[in-house]
């Protein structure tokens, strides 16, 4: 997904995101860059991955069983998935 750059450096990166509850696929191949002191929309029908997508930028999907995520998600430059980060 390619959205509108401010000409702001990227605070948010997210490439290849994607993320399983078991066996169930819930997000696919996700990529977007947010830029830094921008205003940033999620719009979608119920069910479609909003609030799943919100749970992997802030970890709250390392509380779910069964839940499994690759891909790349920095912020401010930094992988959030990186065993070096503490949460």
């Amino acid at each position: 997904m390619s959205g509108y750059n401010n000409g702001n450096p990227i605070e948010i990166e997210v490439k290849g995101l994607n993320l399983w509850y078991g066996n169930n696929h819930a997000l696919h191949d996700i990529s977007i860059d947010i830029p830094k002191n921008s205003v940033t929309a999620l719009i979608g029908p119920s069910g479609c991955g909003k609030s799943t997508f919100l749970r992997c930028l802030n970890r709250m999907n390392d509380l779910v069983k069964n839940c499994r995520i690759e891909g790349s998600v920095k912020i401010d430059n930094k992988d959030i998935y990186s065993k070096d980060i503490d949460v």
